[in-house]
């Protein structure tokens, strides 16, 4: 109970704290709810309160919000208390202009919003802000088929809103992250789920099309909802499309954000064009866009140091830059360093990053240089046996460095002899057990991958002799002499003999692998095992030196970091 009161009177300040700054008639309130905990039976998010954490950061600092409420894992009731307050609040404001703002990011289904084992339906969220005496009412809800709620009024999927001039908009819009029977998504690369990512970018300045330093409800919702629609194409859960239900009457469309406002700003040139990633201090990810050449964009920062990475189609760059309060940075091509670019992977290829693993088998041709002999009937021919086969497991660090195990086993030479009273064979066999790394190269197409290889471990050989020797015995018969054939009995033994042998060696070489699905991958490679000599001859040789061609088949699992997860938020 004491909690519950504690938290109820925080709200109740922070609304307060919103009345005490209205500005020209206009007074705006955010209310956020990030939950990451959906109950016992769906996945627990990542990145539910940080994205509504970002939300209220840039709706404070360039939204005209001075203190907006924040709920981290709220029990449904601590909403239930939150709503009242607010709407209190709205009730008892003597703007001229009012204007809610509901956003959430978590666990959602068709029914509702899902707080814990709690469902808070859409009905009861919609009533809620249909009695708020306000203006304007936005609600923005990253959740799966979080587009249920635009069914409840005859909304549906479009793509944008009408846009104008003026700003005097009545009514209330429901933006959501996905439809109503889609998972909405979030990913480890950008730390956030796709459309809370894009729209806080958009709502930064990149969604800014106009050019006048200001992003309207409009700019904001086309931005997130091209971008989420692009950003999610190749995922696992399938393309995301965002949708909205509005009612507006009047004209004109309601101004988010002023990139004006802002203490700090990075600006990127005309001459710029590509796809672009600003991250603080602390590497996260802040903003990203696509800006083409020929216009100019703004972004709203707060002071610090960040670091640009520009993408384009055959180069990548990067630059820094440190803004301090009410600076406007304008960064063009002088302050970008072009770098190495790191590979892509194409629709339908293999992301090669950390916490992913593959089993690998491969089998081709190897050769160690000597000979080895079948006699036949005190004849002699030259002949080699040249087969191998290994197993290789193999984990990737990052996109273009993985470690490797390898087992294989080198069948060096097959010995026949075959004569008249028996036959002897000798087997030798080197089995290394290989470890090393496997680097690819950074500059590889999709999804062919080439790559060299260097390891290094223990050469096990075996040598094995199996001798069959025998003669014929007879048992003379006193009634018939004369037939010695029919008294002759054939008697022999087979004799094994297993000998052990062990040194070291490296084996150095290159591939290429080439993904045939999520799953699946066929390579091929070549090499060479340096080996060092035995303590002791082996069939008159101590070196078993030798080259390598192989095919392999190899099976992948794991997650990719920057893969999007299609779990149902």
């Amino acid at each position: 109970m004491p909690g519950r009161v504690l938290a109820l009177m925080v709200v109740l300040c922070v609304l307060i704290v919103q009345d005490l700054f209205a500005v020209d008639g206009v007074q705006r309130w955010v209310l956020a709810v990030g939950a990451n905990d959906g109950g016992a039976k769906r996945e627990t998010l990542q990145y539910a309160v940080s994205d509504a954490q970002n939300f209220v950061q840039v709706m404070e600092t360039m939204g005209g919000v001075d203190a907006g409420v924040l709920l981290s894992d709220p029990r449904i009731e601590h909403l239930e208390e939150a709503l009242h307050a607010l709407h209190n609040r709205v009730a008892s404001a003597e703007a001229a202009r009012r204007e809610v703002i509901i956003y959430y990011s978590g666990h959602a289904d068709e029914n509702g919003l899902r707080l814990g084992e709690s469902l808070f339906s859409y009905v009861r969220l919609r009533d809620a802000m249909d009695r708020m005496e306000a203006e304007v009412h936005i609600a923005i809800l990253d959740a799966c088929a979080s587009g249920a709620i635009t069914r409840l009024k005859g909304g549906r999927r479009q793509k944008a809103f009408m846009v104008d001039a003026s700003s005097d908009m009545r009514g209330y819009a429901f933006l959501t992250s996905s439809s109503e029977n889609e998972a909405a998504q979030e990913s480890d690369a950008i730390g956030a789920s796709f459309f809370s990512h894009y729209l806080v970018s958009g709502l930064r300045g990149a969604a800014d099309v106009t050019g006048d330093g200001r992003v309207t409800l409009n700019e904001a919702y086309h931005f997130a909802f091209q971008n989420t629609l692009e950003g999610t194409e190749r995922t696992q859960g399938g393309a995301q499309h965002p949708a909205y239900d509005i009612k507006m009457t009047g004209t004109g469309d309601v101004v988010m954000t002023d990139v004006r406002q802002t203490s700090a700003g990075l600006i990127l040139s005309e001459a710029l064009q590509g796809r672009f990633f600003i991250r603080n201090a602390n590497r996260q990810l802040i903003a990203e866009l696509f800006k083409p050449a020929g216009r100019r964009v703004e972004l709203g920062l707060e002071p610090g140091k960040y670091r640009v990475h520009m993408a384009r189609h055959i180069q990548s760059a990067t630059a820094s830059v440190e803004l301090e309060m009410g600076q406007r940075e304008v960064l063009d091509e002088a302050h970008f360093e072009i770098i190495a670019r790191e590979s892509t992977t194409m629709r339908g290829g293999i992301k090669y990053s950390v916490k992913r693993s593959r089993v690998e088998l491969r089998g081709g041709y190897w050769n160690p240089g000597g000979e080895s002999t079948t006699i036949t009937g005190g004849l002699a021919r030259q002949s080699v046996e040249n087969l191998m086969g290994s197993l290789a497991y193999t984990y990737q660090l990052n996109e273009n460095l993985a470690l490797m195990v390898r087992w294989a086993g080198l069948i060096a030479e097959v010995k026949n002899n075959v004569g008249a009273l028996g036959t002897s064979q000798s087997v030798v066999i080197v089995t290394p057990l290989l470890f090393g790394v496997r680097y690819y190269w950074p500059l590889a197409p999709s999804p062919f991958r080439p790559y060299v290889v260097a390891s290094a471990g223990p050469y096990f050989l075996q040598d094995i002799l199996q001798d069959a020797q025998g003669s014929w015995q007879y048992e003379r018969d006193e009634e018939d002499e004369e037939d010695e054939e029919d008294d002759r009995e054939y008697r022999g033994q087979l004799v094994q003999e297993v000998r052990g042998h062990a040194t070291i060696g490296t084996y150095v070489g290159g591939g290429v692998d080439f993904a045939i699905g999520r799953y699946l991958m066929l390579g091929a490679s070549a090499g060479y095992h340096l080996i060092a000599n035995f303590a002791e001859p082996i069939r008159d040789r101590k070196n078993f030196s030798g080259p390598e061609l192989s095919i392999s088949l190899s099976l992948l699992w794991g997650k990719d970091v920057g893969e999007a997860k299609s779990i149902r938020r």
